[in-house]
């Protein structure tokens, strides 16, 4: 069976519904992916870091009920020794990037994700962060969120 590894933007647009300006459309594209993966059977796995993020835009008292609702839909494995393998030898092989766009921290966080997808054997991660895509484009595919495939009804082909 196929394991697929989101990224936090997926979690927030598909799960919170909620979206800057600009990217309401994500948001369905989002859900479309979560949907899509449950009905073929795909696993989809939230790294810790991944959960993390989510609870840091969350306020305290919802941080339970979020993470309990992350645990039952999704597999969360935490960045252990094994990941930290993967971090390391991306972070070695990390090619110098000159991105002010992108902290240290964030590109750190990125890889974290990274490396815990590929320590667990996922077949890709999707994300529609340019840095992720960029740092983790040589260990493992980096997939955009999927356009929403809509059946065509008869009012539409009239």
């Amino acid at each position: 069976m196929d394991l697929v590894c989101f990224d936090t933007h997926v979690i927030i647009w598909g799960i919170r519904g909620k979206a800057t300006p600009g990217q309401e459309n994500r948001i369905e594209k989002a859900q479309y992916l979560i949907n899509s993966c449950e009905k073929n059977g795909t696993k989809m796995m939230i790294p810790s870091v991944v959960v993390a993020e989510v609870l840091c835009a969350l306020d305290s008292k919802s941080h339970s009920a979020v993470s309990e609702l992350m645990h039952r839909s999704f597999i969360v494995p935490p960045f252990d020794t094994q990941a930290a393998t993967y971090f390391a030898k991306m972070w070695r092989n990390k090619k110098q990037v000159k991105d002010k766009a992108v902290s240290r921290a964030e590109m750190k966080a990125d890889f974290m994700i990274a490396a815990t997808a590929l320590s667990r054997g996922a077949s890709c991660i999707y994300s529609e962060d340019a840095g992720l895509r960029k740092f983790a484009q040589d260990y493992i595919s980096v997939k955009p969120l999927p356009n929403v495939e809509k059946q065509m009804s008869i009012e539409d082909a009239i």
